[in-house]
Protein backbone atom coordinates (compact mmCIF):
# COMPACT_ATOMS: atom_id res chain seq x y z
CA UNK A 1 0.00 0.00 0.00
CA UNK A 2 1.20 3.29 -0.80
CA UNK A 3 0.61 6.53 0.81
CA UNK A 4 0.70 8.28 4.15
CA UNK A 5 -2.22 6.68 6.58
CA UNK A 6 -3.10 9.26 9.63
CA UNK A 7 -6.14 7.55 10.63
CA UNK A 8 -7.16 3.89 11.54
CA UNK A 9 -10.86 2.59 11.90
CA UNK A 10 -11.88 -0.77 13.29
CA UNK A 11 -15.25 -2.22 13.00
CA UNK A 12 -16.13 -3.46 16.53
CA UNK A 13 -17.75 -7.38 15.86
CA UNK A 14 -16.03 -10.13 14.50
CA UNK A 15 -12.50 -7.49 14.49
CA UNK A 16 -12.45 -6.48 17.91
CA UNK A 17 -15.02 -9.11 19.58
CA UNK A 18 -16.79 -12.20 17.87
CA UNK A 19 -20.00 -12.42 18.45
CA UNK A 20 -22.93 -15.56 18.14
CA UNK A 21 -26.64 -15.07 17.49
CA UNK A 22 -27.02 -17.92 17.87
CA UNK A 23 -26.29 -17.93 21.65
CA UNK A 24 -28.12 -15.02 22.36
CA UNK A 25 -31.24 -16.84 21.41
CA UNK A 26 -30.22 -19.84 23.22
CA UNK A 27 -29.90 -17.81 26.24
CA UNK A 28 -33.54 -16.30 26.13
CA UNK A 29 -34.65 -19.92 25.08
CA UNK A 30 -33.43 -21.57 28.13
CA UNK A 31 -34.42 -18.92 30.49
CA UNK A 32 -37.48 -18.43 29.60
CA UNK A 33 -38.60 -22.05 27.96
CA UNK A 34 -38.96 -20.46 24.65
CA UNK A 35 -37.59 -21.86 20.97
CA UNK A 36 -34.69 -20.40 20.03
CA UNK A 37 -36.17 -19.69 16.82
CA UNK A 38 -39.01 -17.84 17.83
CA UNK A 39 -36.23 -15.61 19.70
CA UNK A 40 -34.46 -15.38 16.10
CA UNK A 41 -38.12 -14.64 14.84
CA UNK A 42 -38.35 -11.43 16.80
CA UNK A 43 -35.48 -10.02 17.50
CA UNK A 44 -33.70 -10.55 14.56
CA UNK A 45 -35.60 -12.04 11.23
CA UNK A 46 -38.37 -9.16 11.92
CA UNK A 47 -35.81 -6.38 11.86
CA UNK A 48 -36.31 -5.04 15.26
CA UNK A 49 -32.25 -5.53 15.83
CA UNK A 50 -31.88 -3.61 12.85
CA UNK A 51 -34.23 -0.51 14.32
CA UNK A 52 -32.25 -0.90 17.47
CA UNK A 53 -29.31 -0.11 15.68
CA UNK A 54 -30.78 2.76 13.56
CA UNK A 55 -31.38 4.40 16.95
CA UNK A 56 -34.80 4.29 15.62
CA UNK A 57 -36.16 2.25 19.51
CA UNK A 58 -34.63 2.83 22.79
CA UNK A 59 -33.82 -0.11 25.12
CA UNK A 60 -37.32 -0.27 27.36
CA UNK A 61 -38.98 -0.55 23.85
CA UNK A 62 -36.94 -2.74 22.31
CA UNK A 63 -37.24 -4.90 25.49
CA UNK A 64 -40.72 -4.27 25.36
CA UNK A 65 -41.67 -5.19 21.78
CA UNK A 66 -39.10 -8.08 22.52
CA UNK A 67 -41.50 -9.48 25.47
CA UNK A 68 -44.78 -8.93 23.35
CA UNK A 69 -43.41 -11.26 20.61
CA UNK A 70 -42.42 -13.67 23.11
CA UNK A 71 -45.59 -13.24 25.13
CA UNK A 72 -43.16 -12.83 28.02
CA UNK A 73 -44.47 -10.36 31.46
CA UNK A 74 -42.39 -7.91 32.17
CA UNK A 75 -42.67 -9.10 36.36
CA UNK A 76 -41.09 -12.12 34.87
CA UNK A 77 -38.63 -10.98 32.56
CA UNK A 78 -37.36 -7.19 33.24
CA UNK A 79 -36.01 -5.13 30.57
CA UNK A 80 -32.52 -5.53 32.46
CA UNK A 81 -32.38 -9.60 32.66
CA UNK A 82 -33.98 -9.66 29.38
CA UNK A 83 -31.36 -7.22 27.44
CA UNK A 84 -28.65 -8.65 28.97
CA UNK A 85 -29.52 -12.65 28.23
CA UNK A 86 -29.63 -11.31 24.60
CA UNK A 87 -26.25 -9.37 24.81
CA UNK A 88 -24.64 -12.19 26.28
CA UNK A 89 -23.13 -13.42 22.72
CA UNK A 90 -20.09 -11.60 22.73
CA UNK A 91 -15.90 -12.90 23.27
CA UNK A 92 -12.91 -10.87 23.33
CA UNK A 93 -10.24 -11.10 20.14
CA UNK A 94 -7.66 -11.26 22.42
CA UNK A 95 -4.88 -11.53 19.58
CA UNK A 96 -6.24 -7.95 18.26
CA UNK A 97 -5.06 -6.24 21.50
CA UNK A 98 -1.03 -6.33 20.62
CA UNK A 99 -2.34 -5.26 17.19
CA UNK A 100 -4.41 -2.29 18.40
CA UNK A 101 -1.48 -0.92 21.18
CA UNK A 102 0.94 -1.43 18.35
CA UNK A 103 -0.90 1.43 16.16
CA UNK A 104 -1.51 3.10 19.39
CA UNK A 105 2.01 3.32 20.87
CA UNK A 106 3.05 4.21 17.06
CA UNK A 107 1.09 7.50 17.19
CA UNK A 108 -1.46 6.86 14.05
CA UNK A 109 -4.74 7.98 15.78
CA UNK A 110 -7.35 5.47 15.54
CA UNK A 111 -11.32 4.41 16.48
CA UNK A 112 -13.98 2.42 15.92
CA UNK A 113 -17.03 2.37 13.53
CA UNK A 114 -19.24 0.21 14.14
CA UNK A 115 -22.93 -0.85 13.27
CA UNK A 116 -24.13 -1.67 16.86
CA UNK A 117 -27.12 -0.51 19.35
CA UNK A 118 -26.78 1.33 22.60
CA UNK A 119 -27.68 -2.41 24.84
CA UNK A 120 -24.60 -3.94 23.01
CA UNK A 121 -22.10 -1.26 23.43
CA UNK A 122 -22.83 -0.71 26.94
CA UNK A 123 -22.99 -4.39 27.07
CA UNK A 124 -19.31 -4.34 25.51
CA UNK A 125 -17.99 -1.35 27.94
CA UNK A 126 -18.70 -3.45 31.25
CA UNK A 127 -16.80 -6.12 30.00
CA UNK A 128 -13.99 -4.43 29.62
CA UNK A 129 -12.32 -6.41 27.02
CA UNK A 130 -8.32 -5.73 26.52
CA UNK A 131 -9.05 -4.16 22.84
CA UNK A 132 -12.05 -1.95 23.77
CA UNK A 133 -9.92 -0.17 26.67
CA UNK A 134 -8.83 2.61 24.94
CA UNK A 135 -7.86 5.32 24.26
CA UNK A 136 -9.88 5.76 20.85
CA UNK A 137 -9.73 9.16 19.45
CA UNK A 138 -13.23 8.96 17.62
CA UNK A 139 -16.00 6.07 17.62
CA UNK A 140 -18.56 6.14 15.48
CA UNK A 141 -21.60 4.01 16.48
CA UNK A 142 -24.85 3.51 14.04
CA UNK A 143 -27.18 4.27 16.59
CA UNK A 144 -26.03 7.64 17.87
CA UNK A 145 -26.16 8.60 14.02
CA UNK A 146 -29.36 7.09 13.07
CA UNK A 147 -27.55 5.42 10.11
CA UNK A 148 -25.69 2.14 9.42
CA UNK A 149 -22.90 0.99 7.18
CA UNK A 150 -22.84 0.48 4.24
CA UNK A 151 -24.92 4.02 4.02
CA UNK A 152 -22.00 6.26 2.56
CA UNK A 153 -23.46 9.05 5.44
CA UNK A 154 -21.76 7.19 8.70
CA UNK A 155 -18.83 7.28 6.29
CA UNK A 156 -19.07 11.00 5.85
CA UNK A 157 -19.42 11.69 9.24
CA UNK A 158 -16.44 9.34 10.82
CA UNK A 159 -14.67 10.97 7.84
CA UNK A 160 -15.47 14.39 9.09
CA UNK A 161 -14.98 13.31 12.70
CA UNK A 162 -11.05 12.75 12.10
CA UNK A 163 -10.22 16.03 10.23
CA UNK A 164 -7.88 14.06 7.58
CA UNK A 165 -8.46 13.66 4.03
CA UNK A 166 -10.31 10.44 2.74
CA UNK A 167 -7.49 9.09 1.37
CA UNK A 168 -5.49 8.88 4.53
CA UNK A 169 -8.28 7.03 6.46
CA UNK A 170 -8.07 3.32 6.47
CA UNK A 171 -10.67 1.10 7.61
CA UNK A 172 -10.63 -2.70 8.49
CA UNK A 173 -14.29 -4.43 8.58
CA UNK A 174 -15.34 -8.49 8.24
CA UNK A 175 -17.82 -7.37 6.13
CA UNK A 176 -17.39 -6.88 1.84
CA UNK A 177 -19.77 -4.98 1.70
CA UNK A 178 -19.11 -2.49 4.83
CA UNK A 179 -14.95 -2.30 2.78
CA UNK A 180 -16.95 -1.69 -0.77
CA UNK A 181 -18.64 1.49 0.54
CA UNK A 182 -15.47 2.54 2.40
CA UNK A 183 -13.21 2.13 -0.64
CA UNK A 184 -16.14 4.34 -2.63
CA UNK A 185 -15.60 7.42 0.07
CA UNK A 186 -12.23 7.28 -1.17
CA UNK A 187 -10.65 5.33 2.12
CA UNK A 188 -8.18 2.93 2.16
CA UNK A 189 -9.82 -0.58 3.57
CA UNK A 190 -9.35 -3.96 3.79
CA UNK A 191 -11.37 -7.18 4.95
CA UNK A 192 -10.63 -9.01 7.87
CA UNK A 193 -10.29 -12.39 7.99
CA UNK A 194 -7.76 -12.77 10.58
CA UNK A 195 -5.29 -11.10 12.65
CA UNK A 196 -2.21 -12.42 10.88
CA UNK A 197 -3.51 -10.51 7.62
CA UNK A 198 -4.42 -7.38 9.44
CA UNK A 199 -1.42 -7.36 10.77
CA UNK A 200 0.07 -7.16 7.14
CA UNK A 201 -2.07 -4.64 5.87
CA UNK A 202 -1.70 -2.21 9.05
CA UNK A 203 2.23 -2.81 8.08
CA UNK A 204 2.14 -2.18 4.39
CA UNK A 205 0.41 1.33 5.43
CA UNK A 206 3.25 2.20 7.39
CA UNK A 207 1.27 2.71 10.61
CA UNK A 208 3.60 -0.80 12.11
CA UNK A 209 7.06 -0.91 12.58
Amino acid sequence: MSGFIRFVYFDLGNVLASFDVQRACQNVAKRWAIDPRDVRRVVWDSGLQDRFEHGEVSVDQFASTVRQGLMLDVADAPTTELVDQLCDMFEPIVEMVDLVDAVRRGGTRLGILSNTCQAHWQWLLRAEYAALRGPFDHVILSYEHGVMKPHLSLYRIAAEKTGEDAASILFLDDRPDNVAAAVSSGWRAHQFTDVGSAREVLRGAGVLG
